[in-house]
């Protein structure tokens, strides 16, 4: 159940200045049944990714998951913080497109890909990711995101347009350090996005026999 969580701190805080700011709300879904809500509030460079997960079959997988970035000229912060049935906090720093710092709470949740020396250069943060595709007019170009325990990369594996919508099926794989969910492990995830009006309206991620489906509910921006 946690898969949902993966698209999805204290708060940092957005850019210095005036920035276009979005505010997004997404209903979370496991076929039928709403299990939780999806809001991001924020800008390309910098935002705060908040789901709320509090009916999971059986109560399994309840529980939050929250990103923050903050960025400043070419140094950029990152902080996650995980609540439910695992507990894990993480803070990245990164200057120049180079991690250059990664600490892991409790440390035994660290992993080789939380060794800087290890994080190839070029990398986003997982908000950042999550603005390319919600903030996106159309189907997104390749990223590589690190979130301090592993380095993924999504790109657009096939693009189709039907009317005024445009669906992108997406190549999602963790190609550097652990898996998804233990102890399944997942390297690969099935993913598409769904935009209209050149406007995102849905995220369906599928694996291990899942599919979590994130059904945008409304937007609106402000000039901060």
């Amino acid at each position: 159940m946690r898969c949902a969580a993966i698209v999805t701190a204290c708060v940092l805080g957005l850019l210095a200045g005036p920035a276009l700011s979005e505010k997004l709300s997404f209903a979370m879904a496991l076929g039928a049944r709403q299990i939780g809500t999806l809001t991001f509030d924020g800008g390309p460079r910098a935002g705060r990714l908040l789901a709320v997960m509090d009916n999971t079959p059986l109560g399994v997988a309840d529980g939050s998951f929250e990103a923050v970035t903050k960025a400043r000229g070419t140094a950029v912060g990152y902080e996650s913080r995980s609540r439910g049935s695992k507990q894990r906090d993480i803070a990245v720093t990164r200057a120049a497109g180079q991690v250059t710092e990664v600490t892991v709470t409790p440390a035994d949740e660290a992993t080789d890909l939380s060794d800087v020396a290890q994080v190839p250069k070029g990398v986003i943060s997982l908000t950042e990711a999550f603005a390319a595709l919600a903030l996106g007019r159309d189907c997104p170009k390749p990223m590589v995101v690190h979130d301090g325990r592993r380095v993924v990369r999504i790109a657009t594996a096939a693009r189709s347009d039907s009317g005024s919508e445009v669906t992108c099926k997406m190549s999602y794989r963790v190609v550097q350090g652990p898996g998804h969910l233990s102890p399944f492990r997942f390297r690969t995830l099935g993913m598409q996005l769904t935009y209209a009006s050149a406007a995102l309206q849905r995220i369906t991620l599928s694996a291990g026999g899942f599919d979590v489906t994130l059904t945008r509910q409304g937007a609106k921006a402000a000039l901060e």
